[in-house]
């Protein structure tokens, strides 16, 4: 095996990792990354197909709020353009299609208020929680002992079928997955990373799908690549971490790299599968073991127009009661074709997994030709990727946290261990699951580096750790 030195490693090339390396080369420093896949991006993902229309697979959006995000846009040369949203958005309950003017149908005046008052009770309950350290939260105990599933059928949170309906697929929507596998104080946590308003992960027009890129997300993430050059080596997964008071040892697939420290930049859920020699401490390997990426099916439809909008439709559509949660149009700016994104969320997801590849695309296209006309079943192109199943992925768009999780383990999160450091989206205290909170990560991990935070392993703060690892 090949070895390379540096004075700093980093495993992944997603948002975090990019932003890390890149920082720390704009500082003067030598730094090698290592992608398990053979492009940049990690979660974010833009796909150019034949004709030339780029279509964003993972992560698209950025919105209001997200500085650091649009910073980089900026800074790598892109722009971005708004989120299209003229026209009615549609909504699917009890089988009927209902068309509305906002983000919640017009339905009876009871069910309507609740809904309202529930993101209300939830914005204003997240100000209890420290974004930091939501486990330091007056109630967190009593909140994170609760699932979301229990707080949305409590009826003096929302007394209607409709409303529970309602507002159990839009949180569906948002972690991918079962609100029974959620944590309440998980939700609150979110919300307070994001400005302590539920409505902003919900909306397009001022939230977190305000704007996209144009040419796609990746084309940030590829043009942050080309600054960092040859330092990004491909098909490299990381393997294994070996760390001494004079450095780490970072083993991949191809290659091994000798440095002062390592950023850690996978995924939490694939973080658990990398050896770590000593072993991490017991706390800090069990908080891996219990943080899950949700589980979504993202089909793209491309179509010569945008033809929905002749309707006066935005292309917007939730499926309250139905396998497909989603529709958002994402046509590009240039109005060259219509592309939309249409979406199985959480237990609909692993449903529709179990399908072969023609039955999933029967069901997304017949999804779509209800909700918008005979014109969406032929589209030019049709892509689907099912991102649990992605192996360098392994759920998407965020970790979350069952009960129990944010109170007993999640104080280490951003713990350095020796000279492992943590950067992924779920470390960020602002906008924590989005790609700005991967942008925060990467920063934040680069200034920890480069100051040389945290202890040696002979240091007083992990000592214990080699202790613990000799026990094994």
């Amino acid at each position: 095996m090949d070895w390379l030195e540096a004075d700093f490693c980093v495993a992944g090339a997603g948002f975090a990792g990019l932003t890390a390396a890149y920082r720390l080369k704009q500082a003067g420093h030598s730094v090698v990354v290592l992608e398990a896949r053979s492009r940049v991006g990690g979660r974010v993902w833009t796909l150019e197909l034949p004709d030339g229309v780029r279509i964003d697979m993972g992560g698209t959006f950025v919105g209001p709020g997200q500085d650091r995000i649009y910073a980089l846009i900026k800074e790598m040369g892109c722009e971005t353009f708004p989120t299209p949203t003229k026209g009615d958005n549609l909504l699917i309950y009890e089988g009927k299609v209902h068309r509305c003017k906002g983000l919640v149908p017009d339905l009876d005046i009871l069910s309507l208020a609740s809904v309202w008052n529930a993101f209300r009770m939830i914005s204003h309950m997240s100000k209890e929680v420290p974004a930091e350290a939501p486990w330091k939260a007056t109630r967190a105990r009593e909140w994170d002992s609760m699932t979301v599933a229990q707080w949305i059928d409590n009826p003096l949170h929302l007394p209607t079928d409709a409303a529970r309906a309602l507002v159990r697929s839009l949180l569906t929507g948002m972690f991918t997955a079962d609100p029974s596998e959620l944590s309440f104080l998980g939700i609150l946590y979110h919300v307070a990373c994001a400005e302590n308003d539920v409505m902003l992960q919900l909306k397009v027009e001022g939230g977190a799908e305000q704007d996209m890129v144009i040419g796609g997300m990746q084309t940030v993430a590829n043009k942050v690549a080309e600054k960092l050059g040859s330092a990004i080596h491909f098909d490299s997964p990381v393997r294994k971490i070996t760390q001494s008071d004079s450095g780490v040892e970072v083993i991949s697939d191809t290659i091994g790299v000798r440095a002062k420290r390592v950023i850690v930049s996978v995924p939490p859920n694939l973080a658990d599968h990398i050896e770590f020699d000593p072993p991490l401490p017991s706390y800090r390997a069990q908080l891996l073991q219990r943080m899950p990426c949700g589980r979504v099916i993202r089909s793209m439809t491309v179509f010569p127009e945008p033809f929905w909008r002749k309707d006066g439709l935005s292309g917007q559509c939730a499926g309250i009661d139905h396998e497909i949660g989603l529709s958002v149009d994402t046509s590009p700016n240039s109005g060259s074709h219509g592309v939309m994104a249409t979406y199985a969320f959480g237990p609909a997801a692993v449903r529709i997994a179990m399908l072969s590849a023609e039955e999933r695309k029967g069901m997304f296209l017949q999804s779509l030709t209800e909700r918008f006309g005979e014109q969406a079943a032929n589209p030019l192109h049709y892509i689907e990727h099912d991102w649990a199943s992605d192996r360098w992925s392994r759920g998407c768009h965020m970790t979350h946290y069952a009960p129990g999780v944010l109170t007993n383990f999640y104080h280490v999160i951003r713990d350095v261990v020796g000279r492992i450091h943590w950067a992924t989206t779920e470390t960020s205290t602002g906008w924590n699951g989005n790609i700005e909170g991967a942008v925060r990560a990467g920063e934040r991990a680069a200034q920890e580096v480069e100051e040389g935070v945290g202890e040696t392993l002979s240091g007083s703060g992990l000592g214990k750790l080699v202790g613990e690892a000799a026990t094994h």
